[in-house]
């Protein structure tokens, strides 16, 4: 396998580089993406994880506030259906193979 049968790819996921073999489209060798740590102070870095925490918080709220909201939803649509069940009563159920 020469070098020019080959190409090199980079994961949008996670930075890493893969050498991937054309002939066969295998992934034939791969290099891990740089580290990328930073060298930040406590201060900082306490900083971060506060904004951090506040963001977690954020989203969490958020999960709290749709699912009570798709309880409503779902319950609202159960009426509906219940209700036009109960209209449509005497319709008797088609199967599908009955449609034939």
């Amino acid at each position: 396998m020469a070098n020019d049968e080959s190409f090199y790819v980079t994961c949008p996921h996670c930075n890493a580089v893969l050498k991937i073999d054309s002939e066969s489209k295998v992934v034939v060798s791969s290099e891990p993406p740089p580290s990328s740590k930073e060298e930040l102070s406590f201060e900082e870095r306490l900083k971060k994880l506060s904004e951090e925490k506040k963001t977690a918080e954020a989203k969490f709220e958020e999960s709290i506030r749709t699912e009570k909201s798709k309880k409503e939803i779902l319950e609202k649509k159960f009426k509906e259906l219940s209700e036009k069940a109960k209209e449509t009563k005497d319709v008797p159920f088609k199967k599908d193979i009955d449609l034939d």
